[in-house]
C-alpha cells in the first residue's frame, strides 16, 4: 500500500514561518512596536532577515498596530469653499480681550460674526459672555436694515454655554440651524479674525490697551481690504453676491494628492479606519497612550456623490 504524499508549497511554508516569527516578536510584553522600523530592528536582533515590505504588509493586518499607527504628516480637511452664497453660513466666536473702561461700563469681550462665503464681518463689544448678551448682539446685527447681514441658514459656533439658553431660543425662532463646532478648525474663519483684530488694535503701542473706540473703524477697514483667497474686498464681494453671482475662493492649502472627483472611490470590499481627533474617545487633552485611529474597522456599504 502506497504512503500518502503531502505536497507543500515552499513559498507558502516560508510565509507561514515568517508570520509565526513576526507574531511571536510583536505579541510579547516588550513588543507592540509603534513603527515599522522598530519592528524591523527587533527582527534583526532576533536573527531574522525579513524584508521591510514584508514586515509592513504583516503589520498593516494587525488591528493593534493600526490604531496606534502614526498620524499622517499632511491631513486634508474639508474646505468651506463649497459655500458660495451670501448669508448661507455664518461663523460666530467670542474672545476675551483687555478690559477697556468707557464711562461706568467695562468691556471685556469681543464677539464677531463672519459670512463664510464673502468674509464680510461685523463685531460687537460685550461686558459679559452671558446668553442674554449674545442674544442682544445677534438681534442688533441681524435686524439692522443698513447691514448686509440677514438671519443665516446655518450658524457655526463653539460649545460654549453663551450660545445656549436665550441665545439659542432666538436663533431657532428665526429658523437658524445651529452647528456646534467639534474642533477649532470648524470656526477657523472667526478665530482667525480675532487674531487679525488684536494685531491691528494694539499696533500703536503695547501699553495702550484701548480697543473699543476703534472697533467699528477696524471693521470698515477690513471690509474694504482685499482678502488673500478671494482677491477682492468683502464689500465688493457682497455687492456681486447681491446680484446673484457665486463666490469662488481659492484653496487655503495646496493639494498633494487627487481630490474631489479625481480621488479614487472606495469599493464595497474595502475596510477602513478613520482618524481620531485629539481626545475624541477620552475627553480632555490628548495623552500619549491615546489611539490615533478608530478601534473599530468599518466596511463600506453605501457611497454618495454630491455636487456643489
Amino acid at each position: 500500500m502506497e504512503k500518502p504524499v503531502i505536497y507543500i508549497d515552499p513559498q507558502k511554508a516560508h510565509e507561514l514561518d515568517r508570520n509565526i516569527a513576526l507574531q511571536k516578536l510583536y505579541y510579547r510584553p516588550e513588543g507592540y512596536f509603534r513603527t515599522i522600523e522598530k519592528m524591523r530592528d527587533a527582527t534583526c536582533i532576533a536573527g531574522y532577515k525579513f524584508l521591510l515590505t514584508d514586515i509592513k504588509d504583516w503589520l498593516n493586518k494587525q488591528i493593534t498596530f493600526l490604531v496606534y499607527k502614526p498620524r499622517p504628516k499632511f491631513i486634508q480637511y474639508a474646505s468651506f469653499n463649497g459655500i458660495r452664497a451670501l448669508n448661507e453660513v455664518h461663523q460666530s466666536d467670542l474672545t476675551p480681550l483687555s478690559f477697556d473702561k468707557i464711562g461706568n461700563r467695562i468691556f471685556k469681550h469681543r464677539s464677531v460674526i463672519k459670512d463664510v462665503a464673502t468674509r464680510f464681518r461685523r463685531s460687537c463689544v460685550l461686558t459679559n459672555k452671558s446668553s442674554a448678551s449674545l442674544a442682544k448682539m445677534f438681534r442688533a446685527i441681524y435686524d439692522d436694515p443698513n447691514n448686509y447681514f440677514t438671519w443665516p441658514k446655518v450658524l457655526i459656533v463653539n460649545k460654549g454655554t453663551e450660545y445656549l439658553g436665550e441665545c439659542k431660543d432666538l436663533l431657532l425662532r428665526h429658523g437658524v440651524k445651529i452647528i456646534q463646532a467639534k474642533s477649532k478648525r470648524d470656526t477657523s474663519i472667526a478665530k482667525r479674525d480675532h487674531q487679525e483684530f488684536e494685531k491691528h488694535a494694539y499696533i500703536r503701542q503695547m501699553r495702550c490697551r484701548s480697543w473699543v473706540k476703534d472697533l467699528c473703524i477696524n471693521d470698515d477697514i477690513y471690509n474694504d481690504t482685499p482678502t488673500q483667497l478671494i482677491h477682492m474686498s468683502p464689500n465688493e464681494v457682497v455687492k456681486r453676491a447681491l446680484k446673484g453671482e457665486k463666490i469662488i475662493a481659492n484653496s487655503a492649502v495646496k493639494h498633494h494628492r487627487p481630490i474631489g472627483f479625481n480621488k479614487p472611490i472606495l469599493s464595497y470590499r474595502d475596510s477602513v479606519l478613520y482618524l481620531l481627533e485629539a481626545g475624541e474617545l477620552e475627553f480632555g487633552k490628548r495623552h500619549i497612550t491615546d489611539m490615533n485611529w478608530s478601534p473599530k474597522v468599518y466596511h463600506i456599504k453605501e457611497s454618495l456623490i454630491q455636487k456643489n
